[in-house]
Parts: structure tokens; sequence; C-alpha cells
């Protein structure tokens, strides 16, 4: 059978070569992602332009201006009016001539509408907003159009873009992107451009379930730590789907516009909250601050998402006030994680460095997105993909703490059992070595007499009698423990049957705490060995003192006699003693107490029972 290191080192050789291979795979990943973004970014998308579009450009009723190429011409200052001629390039980039409609011309779309209006036709809309895609459609996609003029007079386009905020580069990309609608080689080139992109979301998304039922199967069984495995198998679930719908060519894989939209939103949404929340798991000191800053970034998250299914306000439309939310969010995180980094110490810096990644990226992606840099989240794209080998790796170091957790759980239960049922027998022995016949016997008889001599003290006798023994039967059934307070009555039950027997012994106590619990049948057995083995071996009397009081730390009772004593140094076989084997055993397990003897021949005996006051029940 394999040892407890052995089974651990082979866990930690597979986890070690688990993650050096998903760091290889995740590198050349991120190398596949950053050569599709470098090559194509949403100004430049599924085509090398086969058209150019050559003469001027308004916005609303100001001046004409040149349409420079590669000059930014602002998309959310008004509509914008484009007159001039589409120009044909041969693939080798050569001029051809001024195209009057062989071939649909297709446009890129950025969440904008273009009306064409043609010098020998009536105007002609080309809009992703019409019943076609929906009543409420608002997307990213390509559409076609076909000239109806065979002239080479000048064609305008009016471009009409409802929002104010995300599609700042939208003419930027109209025109950089116009090319021939060669029918599905056109359809398959967009989609090929976005391919390196797309696959690596669908790997994420298909990662990131295999975490959510690894959190699932460590949530029924009850294992710790299974909080934080959802809460990154949901970060890159979404940082998943945002690479799949933010992909070159997305209509064409998903030709649902309004879903791709909503998708879109959506999973960054989910992505920053889920990550908001990872962030919160790291944090200690300032951990309420972040809690409180995560449930209100939830609670917003949520009205925004209601908001367009009860009013005619568009989801797009709600994405400013979410950005807006999600930053001031992401200031307060921050904030914590600075102090957090300057209250920790070595290794633990680095994670709070590292920490800053994904919440610095979005504050870049939502300045760049309004500056008209570009139209989604580049950079936080790079840091999905350093986050996924981070979490990986958590992941992988959870993983196996956990089943090393289910194990150690399962030996615990074990040895739980096997203490429950030493302490059942612990409490039988020790009620069975209490109701010795001998005592019995002396009591009835003691009550026998008593009978004729004083009856009423033979009463008392009887009470005394009756609740000893339903104190010691009780046991059976209490494997809890009990007030100190219990545990004295029944020491005083005791007490005034042997003082029956015994008139010239002498007991006293000073109970200065007793606001706290021990094993039951604990002090009882020790002052009948005090009586049994102490005061009863002298000629005549003795004392016994019990006194409970408390320290900074512990709970005390001292129980002391004055009797015979015996020497400590030789080996004290507990097996002939009351009970003492077994309250040792019931002390250490129940509440963690411990008890010592001191005795000096011819002095006296002393029990210490000590309760640490952190073991309290």
């Amino acid at each position: 059978m394999m040892s407890v290191k052995e089974t651990k080192f082979r866990l930690f050789s597979m986890s070690t070569l688990t993650i050096a291979g998903v760091l290889l795979l995740l590198l050349s990943a991120a190398i596949l992602l950053w050569h599709g973004n470098a090559t194509s970014n949403q100004a430049e998308t599924a085509l090398v332009a086969q058209l150019y579009f050559d003469g001027e450009y308004r916005i609303g009723d100001g001046p004409w201006q040149k349409i420079v190429k590669g000059a930014h011409i602002p998309a959310t200052e008004g509509d914008v009016t484009l007159r001039g001629n589409f120009h044909m390039l041969a693939p080798d980039g050569e001029y051809v001539g001024i195209y009057s409609g062989d071939m649909p011309v297709a446009f890129y779309t950025d969440h904008i509408s273009l009306t064409v209006y043609e010098s020998e036709n009536g105007p002609y809309t080309v809009d992703m907003e019409n019943p076609l895609f929906g009543d409420s459609a608002c997307g990213v996609g390509w559409v076609a159009y076909l000239l109806r003029s065979q002239s080479e007079e000048p064609v305008e386009i009016l471009v009409h873009n409802p929002h104010v905020f995300g599609n700042e580069t939208a003419i930027d990309e109209l025109l950089s992107n116009m090319a021939f609608w060669s029918g599905l080689d056109f359809e398959k080139s967009a989609l090929d451009r976005g391919g390196t992109q797309r696959d690596i979301g669908l790997f994420f998304v298909m990662v990131s379930l295999l975490l959510l039922g690894t959190a699932l199967f460590s949530t029924l069984i009850h294992i710790k730590n299974s909080k934080i495995i959802w809460v990154l198998g949901s970060v890159i679930l979404f940082a998943g789907a945002y690479l799949s719908y933010s992909a070159d060519g997305v209509s064409f894989w998903s030709e649902s516009i309004v879903s791709n939209t909503t998708l879109l939103g959506c999973s960054m949404m989910f992505y920053m909250l889920f990550l908001s929340m990872a962030l919160v798991y790291l944090l200690k000191g300032t951990k309420p601050i972040g809690v409180v800053t995560v449930s209100i970034l939830g609670s917003v998250d949520a009205m925004l998402l209601l908001l367009p299914v009860f009013t005619d306000v568009l989801f797009f439309d709600t994405w400013p006030y979410w950005a807006a939310t999600q930053v001031l969010a992401n200031v307060i995180l921050l904030g914590c994680l600075v102090k957090e980094f300057f209250a920790g110490k070595g290794k633990v810096r680095l994670v709070y460095i590292f920490s800053l990644l994904p919440l610095l990226s979005f504050g870049v992606d939502v300045v760049m997105v309004d500056l008209g840099v570009w139209s989604t989240g580049v950079s936080s794209k790079y840091v999905f993909v350093v986050f996924f080998v981070v979490a990986m790796v958590m992941v992988l170091k959870i993983i196996p703490n956990n089943i090393n957790a289910l194990a150690k759980a399962k030996e615990l239960e074990t040895e739980k059992i096997a203490l429950n049922a030493q302490l059942a027998e612990s409490r039988i022995s020790t009620m069975m070595s209490q109701i010795r016949p001998h005592f019995i016997y002396n009591t009835l008889g003691s009550i026998e007499q008593l009978c004729e001599l004083d009856p009423q003290k033979a009463g008392e006798l009887v009470h005394d009698f009756a609740k000893y023994l339903r104190g010691n039967f009780g046991e059976l059934d209490n494997p809890r423990p009990i007030l100190m307070s219990k545990e004295m009555e029944h020491v005083h039950h005791y007490i005034n049957i042997e003082n029956v027997r015994f008139p010239d012994m002498t007991f006293s106590f000073e109970m200065r705490s007793v606001d706290f619990c021990l094993p039951a049948l604990t002090v009882q057995p020790i002052v009948e060995n005090a009586i049994k083995h102490g005061l009863m071996k002298l000629q005549k009397g003795g004392s016994i003192r019990v006194v409970s009081y408390e320290t900074d730390t512990d709970y005390c009772i001292s129980v002391e006699d004055d009797g015979v004593g015996f020497d400590t140094s030789k080996l004290l076989d507990e097996k002939k003693h009351i009970g003492i084997r077994n309250i040792r055993d019931r002390l250490k397990v129940m509440v963690g107490g411990t008890l010592e003897i001191e005795s000096t021949p011819g002095v006296g005996t002393k029990v210490l029972i000590k309760i640490p006051k952190e073991g309290r029940k």
C-alpha cells in the first residue's frame, strides 16, 4: 500500500507536469491570439479590402472634408455623410477603375445603419436594425448592397449612429473593410480570420465547464475551497464567451444579431463581476469593503440587465452606465489591493500585484474605446490568457489539496466513530464502577437502620441515593459535557450518603467559578477515590476540599485530601482506581482538558483538572 508521503509526492508530481503542459499550451494560445490581433483588429476585420471609397465626408451639417486613408473619422458626434465613388483594386493592389455595380458591396457595420443615395435612384436603407433582423436589433455584422446605377456619378452614404458610446470607430471600420461580397467564399474568409480567437474562447469554455463540474463535486462532498473554484470557473467561462463573440466573422458563426450583442455584453459584464468576487476572496483586512463593493456592483448589473426588458432602451446603450459603475468598483478594489500589498509580506505581495492587471486592463480598454483607438476589450483579451494560466495553477493546487482533505476527513470520521465508541465504553465503565454491590448494600443497610432510629433522616438518605443512581444511569445516554454546577449536585448527593456512614469526615467547597462545562461523572469519582484510598485508611476523621476557579486561559478544579497519600514516583495503575483512566480520556477528547495528580505519603493527595477556555462547549 502506498504511504501518505508517496501519495502526496505523486499528486505533486502530477500537478507539476499538468501545470507545465498548461503553461506551454497557453503560451501557444497567447502567441496565436497576438498574431490574430496583430494582423486584424476591429478596424481591419475579415478581409483585405478590394474596394476603397474615395471622396469626402461631413459630420451633420458641417463642412465637407477630404477622406484621407487611415485618418480617423468620429462616429459618435452625429450622422456622417460620405460622398464619392467606389474604386476597385486588383489582388496585387493595382487600381482598376471606378466600380459601377456588377457584384454586391460588403459593408461592415458596427451598430450603424446606412442609407445609400444614387443619382438615378431613390434612397435605399441598409440597416441592421430592421424587421429582417428583429425590431430591436443592435449589433455588429456584414450587410450587402448592389449598386443600381451604372453611371460614375458620386454616391452618397448617410451613416446613422444611434449610440454615443462604444462604436467611435464605426466609420473607420466601414471604410477599411469594403469588399466584394463573393458569396460563401467571402463568409469563409471572414470566419477564418476570427477562427483562432474563437477556438481559444471555446477552449476556455470547455475548461470552465470541467472546473464548474469539479466545484459541484467539491460542494456536494462539503470540501472547503469549493467556492473559489466556482468563481474561477465562472470567470474563465465568461472570458471564453467574450473571446468567441468578439472574434471576426461572428455574424456568420452565429447569425442572431440580437443574441450576439447580448452575449458579448453579458459575457464581459459577468466576467468582471466574478473577477471582482475572486479578488475579494484574496482580501483580508479590507474584505468587508470588497464584499460591499461587489454586492452593490451585482445589484447595478441586475438593474441594467432588466432595463431593456421593461423599457425601450437598447441593451447596448446601457453599456456606458455599466462601464462607469465597473470602473468605480475597480478603483475601490484597487485601493483595497494596494492596502493589502503594503500589509502583506513576501510572495503574497506578488499575488496582489498580479491582481491589479485585470482591473487596470479594463480601465485601459474603456479609455481606448471612448477615444476610438479600438472598439473591443483588446488589452483584456491578453489578460484573459494570463488569468487563465494563473487560475489553472490555483485550481490544480486546490484539487489535490481537496482530495487529501477528503481522505483526511474520512480518516477523522473513522477516528470520531472509534472515539465515540471509546467514550461510550468509558461512560458505561465509569457508571458500573460507581455502582458497586458493596456500596449499594451498605447504603441500604444504613437506610434500614435509620428507618428505626431517625425516619426523617432515612427519607433524606433515600432521596440522595435515588438522585445518585439517576445521575449514574443518566450518564449512559449523555455524550455531551454538562455544567459544573450540575456535576456538583451529583457530588453533594454522594457526600450526603457517605456522611451517614462516616460522620467524622469533613468536606468543604469553594466554588469561585461554575459557569463552564466538563464531562459528567468527573469530580464525583475523584472525591470517592479520596475517601476510599485516602481518608478510610486513616484511623479516624480526615477532610476533603473541592475548589473551582479560573485563570486567563483555563477553568480549574482542585480536589485535595489530607489522607495517607502515596508515592507518585511509582507507576500508578489507574485500572485499580475508580474511573481515573476514563476521566482522563474523556477530559482530553470532550473538552481538551488534563488531569494531574500530586501526592505525598503521610500528607495527602491533590488532583488538579484544567479545561482550556478555547475548548469550552
